[in-house]
């Protein structure tokens, strides 16, 4: 894993602009962690909501278009603890909130890493799984902090 992170960080450095730096962060993690999607949801600190600006997984017209409030869904949740959150079903979540034009209906497993830069939250990184329930392990958590903290 380590090896993985170091070319994370290495293409995300070299990257032209954010948005290409986002998109190569939800490739990445989605390929070495070997799930269904990975997105990105950065807080618009004028707006107060998390936007969708990168996901590998999800109905790619929702980028720019789905957003949040600051403490709303799961995504708010994570920003508002500052810690992450791993759930097996994450439908079944009092919080979970559901986007149509995602397409993430499907989606069950959820495991949400707060994005977190000199004590300010900066947005969140996600990714999720299809219906087989998968509950990641402390490993997988600890790489996608590891990498949240990039």
């Amino acid at each position: 894993m380590l090896a993985t992170l170091r070319g994370i960080v290495q293409e995300v450095n070299a990257a032209a602009d954010l948005n290409e730096a986002l998109q190569l962060i939800v490739d990445r993690v989605q390929s070495s962690m070997q799930t269904d999607v990975c997105s990105i949801y950065l807080l618009d600190s004028v707006e107060n909501r998390y936007v969708l600006m990168a996901t590998k997984g999800l109905n790619l017209d929702a980028v720019g278009q789905v957003s949040l409030g600051y403490s709303e869904g799961l995504v708010g949740l994570v920003g508002v603890r500052q810690e992450p959150i791993n759930l097996e079903h994450a439908q079944n979540h009092h919080r979970y909130r559901y986007f149509p034009e995602t397409g993430e209906e499907r989606y069950e497993s959820f495991l949400g890493v707060p994005i977190i830069h000199h004590k300010k939250v900066l947005g969140v990184i996600v990714v999720q799984q299809a219906s087989n329930s998968r509950h990641f392990d402390e490993g997988e958590e600890a790489f996608l902090v590891t990498v949240s903290a990039q």
